[in-house]
């Protein structure tokens, strides 16, 4: 299988904490990866969406598939379920609440306090002023819909402790190189070694 770079950098944290205990939103929150991409995901309290933050996504409008990111994380989790390089197991956990910051907890039965950088944001699951707002209460992200059918469908995989493959695995502990290509670039090795050797026997034969 081939995989993109940021693809590549996500599987990598799956094979890296996968026996830290946890659900595969905890590995997101603690690589950081999301939140470096502007990226919130919030699946409590009734709320399902998909936020994008303002000052990194200006031009977003409904519709328009404004963040590559999601869809990208999106398609990875349900490619990898499908071919069985992730398999969920056990029983889905309530935390945590907001993936893409650093920490984030109740603070009233439809609000959630988020710890981030600058912070705390809140954010607010419902009614007129549904959405998440920075510690200035301003606006800080866009509340979008636009992935709700795709996050229903992986949610359990986000929430639920997982394991993967060994194939998966494999291509990490070999930086995704295919058996093929490591194949080839120990042959290329081995030649390069006969090369030398020939070289150097042929300047001693020449010395001597």
């Amino acid at each position: 299988m081939k995989f993109s770079k940021e693809e590549k950098q996500i599987i990598k944290v799956m094979v890296e904490c996968e026996n830290k205990g946890g659900n595969l939103a905890l590995v997101l929150n603690f690589s950081r990866l999301l939140e470096k991409k502007g990226v919130g995901i919030v699946y409590a309290g009734g709320c399902k969406s998909v936020f994008l933050r303002k000052d990194l996504y200006p031009d977003y409008f409904p519709g328009r598939n404004s963040s590559p990111y999601v869809s990208m994380l999106f398609n990875l989790i349900e490619k990898l379920v499908k071919n069985n390089h992730l398999i969920c197991r056990g029983s889905m956990m309530a935390k945590p609440l907001v993936i893409g910051a650093i920490d984030s907890d109740w603070k009233r039965s439809n609000v959630i306090v988020v710890y981030c950088e600058g912070g705390p944001d809140i954010v607010v699951l419902e009614g007129p002023c549904a959405g998440w707002f920075g510690s200035d209460r301003q606006e800080k992200y866009w509340m979008c819909d636009d992935w709700d059918d795709q996050l229903s469908r992986v949610e359990r995989y986000l929430y639920s402790s997982y394991s993967v493959s060994e194939e998966l695995k494999d291509l990490v502990k070999h930086n995704f190189k295919t058996e093929e290509q490591i194949r080839f670039a120990k042959q290329q090795r081995l030649n390069w070694i006969g090369i030398g050797v020939a070289i150097l026997i042929g300047i001693l034969g020449i010395i001597f």
